[in-house]
């Protein structure tokens, strides 16, 4: 019988994550996957900047989320720690959805040839009993206990990667009286450079930021080298994704709960910028979230209720849902410039006479550029070269674009075709379904001050009516 396409992508018999080591201000453990009879480890570390208490369970979970990015192609997950329902729950419906977004956004939707050629699925290959995997995951359950964490409203801190969102998400909170604590994940690859600007110029001249340090990246490189689908050769060539990565932000959450426990955080911020569920259709009969769950409402209500479960009193969400990239952009240019020049939004950055610079030619860069150019703001200010509108064109024209196709049409139009364009969603502030108020989904206790400041630039408030965003009130 010939094997299924999920079969023959299967790199490993078994991936298990060892009890972890706890010390004062470190978390460490052993990833050790096996083929056959070969055996591979690789030790993972966590440093935190400072002293945390952890116990072996959340430990534990911190070590296993990297994992998950490569269980597409386990036959099993086996924890050697103790954990929970909520938290067997929670890595089920995480390998599930991983798999898929792998399938869908890696494999066959892929932007790169990272995949060999024997191993890129055929049509009949395109179901759902290929794209969820087949990974059983495998650990001790025990009763636990809850956290009895409780979180102070005035507490709230943000995911900073030196991105435009996370450093408005920090403006914002900042000006409406939040004591915010700005976390910053080293995680030993060049998403480090992307965040290093900003978290110098915040350790230098702001409070409560806190930072834990990782080998994550080098476990990637180590894992990537154990997948027998990809192409060993052009994995090492210039991309501006990971060749199989999509879990993210998870590993990010997971290592901060030291920290959220330790600082009665109730809040924590990532930067989810708004993104058109009409854009988002399914492939080949397959729903899935474009490579990007983890930056999704879905996501941040599973982790918030996962929160609830385990007795930690915070929610995962974002300040800046309701608007799309260019307004993120405008608000962030106009109403703190000092946080703008922190700016870096490319995952190549790289240095230039000293200083960390942006490619300025990925797909990410261009629609900065875009954005910062729409808002009559100076891109040179945040380490773009200066080139001409007509070359910006150039540049977009030939890139595979990463913006919603209304916001990106709306950008064409203003930039290159020297027309104001009509009246238009993509500048406004977006009521998603179930909502009658914006920012219905942020905490309470933030929600009005924030939906204040982002209506000062906005156009109106817009609801999905019948597949067309229709304005509800200006």
């Amino acid at each position: 019988m010939t094997p299924s396409y999920l079969e023959r992508v299967i790199s490993f018999d078994s991936i298990r994550v060892s009890n972890p080591t706890i010390l004062e201000n470190s978390i460490r453990g052993d990833i050790t996957i096996t083929s056959g009879d070969s055996e591979k480890s690789f030790r993972l570390i966590y440093t935190y900047s400072e002293p945390v208490e952890v116990d072996e369970r959340i430990a534990g979970l911190i070590l296993t989320m990297p994992v998950i990015n490569f269980t597409y192609f386990a036959r099993e997950l086996r924890l050697d720690f103790p954990i929970g329902s909520a938290d067997l729950d929670l890595i089920r419906y995480f390998l599930k959805v991983n798999a898929r977004e792998v399938f869908v956004n890696k494999i066959c939707r892929r932007r790169y040839e990272f995949i060999r050629k024997e191993y890129i699925p055929v049509e009949s290959d395109i179901n759902s009993s290929n794209s969820d995997g087949m990974t059983e995951v495998i650990a001790p359950l025990s009763a636990q206990g809850g956290y009895k964490s409780r979180g102070d409203k005035k507490n709230s801190v943000v995911l900073s990667s030196g991105g435009k969102e996370s450093l408005l998400s920090y403006g914002l909170l900042n000006e409406i009286g939040e004591r915010t604590f700005s976390f910053f994940f080293n995680e030993s690859g060049g998403h480090w450079i992307t965040a290093k600007t900003s978290y110098d110029y915040f350790s230098k001249n702001f409070r409560d930021v806190i930072k834990v340090w990782s080998n994550v990246d080098r476990f990637y490189k180590f894992m990537q080298r154990q997948v027998k689908i990809l192409d060993q050769v052009a994995v090492t060539r210039w991309a501006d994704t990971y060749p199989l990565q999509l879990f993210i932000f998870p590993v990010y959450i997971f290592a901060l709960i030291p920290f959220i426990i330790k600082h009665s955080i109730s809040s924590v911020f990532i930067g989810d910028e708004f993104d058109d569920p009409r854009d988002m259709t399914e492939f080949h009969g397959l729903r899935h979230y474009y490579g990007i769950f983890d930056q999704s409402l879905d996501f941040n209500l599973r982790m918030s209720e996962y929160f609830r479960s385990i007795g930690i009193d915070s929610v995962l969400t974002s300040a800046v849902y309701p608007i799309a990239g260019n307004v993120v952009e405008k608000i962030l240019l106009g109403r703190y410039p000092e946080l703008y020049s922190l700016q870096r939004s490319c995952h190549s950055c790289h240095y230039e006479n000293g200083k960390i610079v942006p490619c300025g030619r990925c797909s990410k860069c261009l629609g900065i550029q875009m954005f910062i150019k729409a808002a009559g703001g100076d891109p040179a200010i945040i380490g773009y070269e200066s080139i001409s509108t007509e070359e910006l064109q150039r540049r977009v024209l030939s890139e595979r674009m990463r913006l919603d196709s209304d916001e990106l049409a709306f950008m064409k139009s203003k930039l290159f075709d020297n027309k104001e364009p009509e009246f238009s969603h993509v500048t406004g502030m977006h009521l998603l379904l179930g909502e009658e108020n914006p920012g219905e989904l942020m905490p309470e206790y933030v929600r009005d001050k924030i939906v204040k400041i982002l209506s000062n630039y906005t156009n109106g408030n817009f609801s999905l009516i019948n597949g067309e965003w229709v304005l509800s009130e200006r």
